[in-house]
């Protein structure tokens, strides 16, 4: 399984369109088997989901997302996970394992 988490630094952007690179991780059996940093890439509509499809991601684990970027997600077979407070993303990941990940999957978004 394959989790993207957008980043601004080492922290959660809170909006990922504006995310200044993003990490995935690579998880087996519950446990994080690797980790590697990708540059973002412009923002154009549909262009994130499009891009996590081809680098076989599973789930995004994300701040702030729109009604429509959760669409495109989807429909690449992509589950998302919204409404994270920013924080450290290997703390987010090892929430996530630990099942204490705190969200809302709220849509939320500012445009």
């Amino acid at each position: 399984m394959k989790v993207m988490i957008p980043l601004i630094g080492e922290v959660l952007s809170e909006h990922f369109g504006r995310a200044q690179r993003f990490v995935i991780y690579e998880i087996e059996n519950g446990v994080v088997k690797g980790k590697q940093f990708y540059d973002s890439i412009e923002h154009q509509e549909g262009a994130f989901p499009a891009w996590a499809k081809s680098q076989n991601v599973n789930l995004v684990i994300l701040c702030g997302v729109g009604p429509r970027a959760i669409e495109f997600f989807n429909s690449y077979g992509i589950d998302v996970i919204s409404g994270v407070a920013p924080q450290e993303h290997s703390k987010i990941i090892q929430d996530y394992l630990d099942g204490t990940l705190i969200y809302t999957n709220k849509s939320v978004c500012e445009h």
